[in-house]
């Protein structure tokens, strides 16, 4: 495994948190390049070449899973036969207080079936509330109350266990929750609920 820090040949063409990721192969080594700033929010850390060591496994697995993540959203896209690009939102996480998502874009053709061929960029981006535009998201999935409160609970990142805490319900009526919203939205997963909240916007 190779890790490139800050000083990649990416670092000054997108000044904001970015991981890019080149999965292995036959013929080539697992690299991964990240700037200062994705460093900081995903280690608490604002030296990275010192943590190289404790965390680069960590670092390695979290892009493998959000590379599986990207292609299966791609795939499901393609499936469905939309013309949306192909950034799609992939994960949702903390950094203490802080709340991020995670959005991957291919960086080379996903017709080729060679694997050392395939680059993947991983976005991260704060989320504040206030660009969150839920009265769009609530009428165009046409979600009733009870799916309004779960949609603002899933983004806060709270448990299935969480939700039913808040909402005065038992788990199994929130699991049996979930699994309908995800069908009426046309997702298998809580992330794909997620990609989808987050892609509306206030304009």
């Amino acid at each position: 495994m190779e890790i490139i820090s800050r000083e990649s040949k990416y670092a000054g063409l997108y000044p904001v948190a970015f991981i890019v990721y080149k999965p292995s192969g036959r013929k080539i080594k697992e690299t991964i390049s990240y700037n200062n700033e994705a460093w900081k929010i995903l280690s608490y850390d604002s030296s990275p070449s010192e943590k190289h060591g404790d965390n680069a496994h960590a670092l390695a697995a979290l892009c493998s899973q959000w590379r599986v993540m990207l292609e299966k959203s791609i795939n499901e896209t393609e499936a469905a036969g939309s013309d949306e690009p192909e950034s799609h939102y992939v994960d949702l996480f903390k950094s203490g207080r802080r709340r991020y998502r995670v959005m991957g874009l291919p960086l080379s053709s996903q017709q080729t079936d060679r694997q050392q061929e395939k680059h993947f960029m991983f976005i991260i981006e704060r989320i504040y509330k206030d660009s969150i535009n839920y009265p769009l998201i609530f009428r165009d999935w046409k979600l009733n109350n009870r799916e309004q409160d779960m949609v603002r609970l899933i983004l806060e990142d709270k448990s299935n266990k969480e939700i039913a805490y808040l909402l005065g319900l038992s788990l199994n009526t929130v699991k049996g929750y979930m699994k309908l919203l995800m069908r009426k939205v046309g997702v298998t997963s809580r992330a794909g609920i997620v990609s989808l909240l987050l892609t509306k916007r206030k304009h």
